[in-house]
């Protein structure tokens, strides 16, 4: 009896340790290793409010990403971000660049999609830098700035061109007695890919129109105008918000009411377009939505599906309202995401 009484005396003093210390045979828990990348995005003037909308989006969405991370030869890994501003100007992204790779010596630039790719490539590429951003004008071949010899450090993982084509495609399928769709962009998305763009459109049997502005414009109408004589009934835009907004107003003003407008990209909070279009002029508007959890024609993995439901429900949470904007699935993350699995392959 006396053994009995010692033995659950030692069984009771060993649970007490296990309580205070944990199971002395459980190693202690993995370090991460955490490797630096720099999202180089417009955060202020006309285009910043897409990359301020998007950046809380970011730390949610790593945050959860960095819970799991990934491996690469059986090392633990995560990703830390800093966002740059490139003001969405060439000497802004030269700067941006410049500040992330030689002040901050960061090796990876993730979520680019404004049009300093030019300025971007020529700074990270020599320095072998992997820049992961979308194609676009400057970005193609065959005419474009991109050369696949003289940017080995290039990687296009968001297919912008192609998207743009999928968004006329769906506003014909939504509106098919649509008279002409009115194309518009600032001259600064002017290149081979948008006439590739709109070769493509053009031999599917879609009527468009194109117009192009200098970039900062503010009064629209006479591009308006020209829409409404060209039998426009449908303005799409590829430019910064502000334009849309503007567009949107303008529209109104002059009458033109049954002309619709949409815009490539994401939609932003609506009342950023009503404060400055008004109520009635904002609506219709159409834009992208990149709600994964809607895709109907590919099948989606369902552990990215609740990571994005998760993000979403996060950075609502701590921004402390809904948040809606669903175009950043398209870009920072899903560029990370590669990146991930190609370190690990």
């Amino acid at each position: 009896m006396k053994k009995l009484r010692g033995l659950v005396t030692i069984i009771l003093v060993a649970f007490m340790a296990i309580g205070m210390f944990g199971i002395a045979s459980t190693a202690a828990a993995e370090e991460m290793t955490f490797i630096k990348v720099a999202v180089i995005s417009p955060l202020s003037g006309p285009a910043g409010p897409w990359g301020q909308t998007g950046a809380p989006l970011y730390d949610a969405w790593l945050s959860l990403f960095n819970k799991e991370g990934f491996r690469v030869n059986g090392k633990l890994y995560g990703f830390k971000h800093t966002n740059y501003d490139s003001l969405n100007s060439p000497e802004g992204a030269a700067a941006a660049t410049k500040r992330a790779i030689f002040e901050d010596k960061i090796k990876f630039i993730v979520g680019h999609w404004d049009s300093t790719f030019t300025t971007v490539q020529a700074i990270s590429n020599p320095e072998k830098v992997l820049m992961f951003t979308r194609n676009g004008n400057e970005a193609v071949p065959g005419g474009g700035g991109y050369d696949a010899e003289k940017m080995p450090y290039v990687i296009f993982a968001t297919p912008a061109n192609e998207m743009y084509i999928n968004d006329v495609r769906a506003i014909v399928k939504a509106y098919p007695k649509y008279k002409r769709i009115g194309l518009a962009d600032a001259t600064l998305g002017k290149g081979i890919g948008s006439f590739q763009i709109d070769q493509q459109l053009e031999k599917e049997g879609i009527r468009i129109h194109r117009e192009w502005y200098p970039a900062g414009t503010k009064d629209y109408s006479p591009y308006i105008t020209r829409f409404n004589e060209k039998g426009c009934d449908i303005i799409f835009l590829a430019s910064d918000p502000l334009a849309t907004m503007l567009i949107l107003k303008q529209r109104w003003d002059m009458g033109l009411k049954h002309i619709k407008v949409g815009a490539t990209g994401g939609m932003l909070s609506p009342m950023m377009y009503i404060s400055v279009s008004g109520k009635d002029a904002a609506q219709g508007l159409m834009a992208e939505d990149g709600d994964i959890t809607l895709i109907k024609k590919t099948k989606i993995n369902p552990k990215y599906i609740k990571l994005y439901k998760d993000a979403m429900a996060l950075v609502s949470k701590n921004i402390g309202k809904p948040y809606h904007y669903t175009d950043w699935t398209a870009y920072g993350p899903t560029h990370l995401q590669l990146l991930a699995q190609a370190m690990a392959k």
